[in-house]
C-alpha cells in the first residue's frame, strides 16, 4: 500500500517547481508522520497550485530563520492565517 508520503512525492516530482525546491519540500514532508500528511495530500490532490504555495512558504520560513528576521516571520504567519481562513470558507 502506498503511503501518503509516497503519493505526495509523486505529485511534487511531477510539479513545476525546481528540482531543488522539490527536494527541499520532500525533505520537510519526509520528517512528518505519515498520518499527519493526509490533509496535505488532500489539499494537493484538490488543487496542485498548493505545491508551489507550500514550497514558497517553506523557502520564506527558511530565509526568516536564517536571517533572524522577526518581521518577515510575522508576515509569513499572517499570510498563513489568511490562507487558512480562505480554505475554511
Amino acid at each position: 500500500m502506498e503511503t501518503n508520503f509516497q503519493k505526495i512525492k509523486e505529485l511534487v516530482l511531477s510539479s513545476d517547481i525546481s528540482p531543488e525546491d522539490q527536494e527541499e519540500l520532500l525533505l520537510a514532508f519526509f520528517k512528518t508522520d505519515d498520518a499527519e500528511l493526509e490533509p496535505v495530500l488532500k489539499l494537493f490532490l484538490e488543487d496542485k497550485s498548493w505545491i508551489q504555495k507550500i514550497s514558497d512558504n517553506l523557502k520564506a520560513k527558511n530565509t526568516a530563520a536564517i536571517t533572524g528576521d522577526r518581521n518577515l516571520w510575522k508576515r509569513i504567519l499572517q499570510d498563513e492565517e489568511t490562507q487558512l481562513r480562505k480554505l475554511e470558507n
